[in-house]
């Protein structure tokens, strides 16, 4: 028997879907695998040939079936007829073989006991939705039929750039829910041909469906009833091995580029430790032969501000003593020239005076007096004072 047990969870879970005034007590639930991301099965020579519905419409069916929207459960998509449960919750199971999946929890109430035993039989054991997407894209381009597209497109299959659906894999992809209509319990669903059946409310569709439905394109062909998408079983294998061999040739091609790269980086890194290594010494020995020059630099500099001290040291000597000499007292301190220059003028002013009071041969005269017969001019003085006496 596939029916749940009734537990408080699903109790309080049926509850918060239709209301607390229902009571669930005899109600029969099922779990279900509603749909997938797989392609659709059985709309060859349809716009929905090889669709797929992505795991964004699969996650906003669970949205709208899980904030308290009512999603009625029918028999064979039969709309006109009373519903035979309600959807009351869904979540998204991912699977490895099958994709995305979408299951949903239903509930039949007492009335439907003919049902409820068929499906705890497995006499029925297939479920089919019926929606309408926000977004229908070309697989190849991204193209979106229903904002762009006009009845010659979705007549022939082919987007505005050329992409016909059902030719080099070219398919659409569903995305977004426009409206979510209704989950159906079907014979076989999977292997059936469900036709395009349904009710467009334009006052609910996007912009794009009202501007197909005033060109006079009936949307109510858009809405899809799918279920379980199959996995796609005619796999090209020559393709396939001509792929995993350019693929393999890639791995290879790129392996070794990326060896050369890290060996030529390995040489670069041990490049630049060399040179590391030799820029380093080359600075020490800028930095010591710096030094030097500046030690060399310095002392012929000390050589000659020590000659000039002693020059003017010397020439100031002999200021002084031409000084005395000429009558004048002994110059001391600031009295002193202390540079060669002023030494220089200084000497040659004082050697003048001197040399223009000293006579030929070396004896002065006085003014007025005669030459003595030796041929030296009487100085006023007595020699003899200038005679040692023995």
């Amino acid at each position: 028997m596939k029916q749940l047990e009734m537990t408080p969870a699903l109790v309080a879970m049926i509850k918060e879907a239709v209301g607390d005034d229902v009571d669930p007590t005899n109600f029969a639930v099922f779990e279900s695998i509603s749909l997938n991301t797989q392609p659709l099965p059985g709309k060859n020579g349809t716009i929905f040939e090889g669709a797929r519905v992505s795991p964004i419409t699969l996650q906003a069916m669970v949205d709208h079936i899980n904030t308290g929207n009512h999603l009625p459960l029918i028999a064979d998509h039969e709309l006109m007829g009373a519903p035979k449960g309600r959807v009351f919750h869904a979540g998204l199971d991912y699977s490895m073989e099958d994709g995305v999946q979408l299951r949903t929890l239903f509930y039949l109430d007492p009335t439907e006991t003919e049902l409820i035993a068929k499906l705890n039989a497995g006499s029925l054991d297939e479920v089919s939705v019926a929606f309408l997407s926000e977004h229908f894209y070309c697989s190849e381009c991204g193209w979106d039929y229903f904002e762009f597209g006009d009845t010659e497109h979705f007549q022939n299959r082919t987007c505005a750039n050329g992409h016909t659906i059902g030719e080099d894999g070219v398919h659409a992809s569903m995305v977004g829910l426009a409206q979510f209509i209704e989950l159906s319990v079907v014979a076989r669903g999977a292997a059936d041909k469900p036709k395009i059946v349904g009710k467009s409310n334009a006052k609910l569709a996007p912009d794009a469906f009202q501007r197909l439905a005033a060109s006079g394109f009936e949307t109510d062909d858009l809405v899809v009833q799918a279920s379980l998408g199959k996995k796609d079983d005619t796999m090209d294998i020559t393709a396939l091995t001509t792929q995993l061999t350019q693929a393999t040739t890639q791995v290879g091609t790129l392996t070794a580029e990326r060896d050369r790269a890290v060996a030529d980086l390995s040489a670069r890194d041990a490049t630049i430790v060399t040179l590391t290594e030799e820029r380093d010494a080359a600075t020490e020995q800028v930095a010591t032969l710096t030094a030097e020059r500046d030690e060399l630099a310095a002392r012929p500099e000390q050589g000659v501000a020590d000659e000039r001290d002693e020059g003017i040291a010397f020439l100031q000597e002999q200021f002084t003593h031409l000084t005395v000499a000429s009558g004048g007292d002994k110059p001391k301190g600031d009295a002193l020239p202390s540079t060669v220059a002023e030494l220089k003028a200084k000497i040659t002013e004082l050697t003048d005076g001197l040399t223009s009071i000293l006579p030929v041969g070396g004896k002065a005269a006085a003014a007025g007096a005669a030459d003595d017969d030796d041929g030296v001019a009487a100085l006023g003085v007595n020699p003899d004072a200038f005679k040692l006496r023995s």
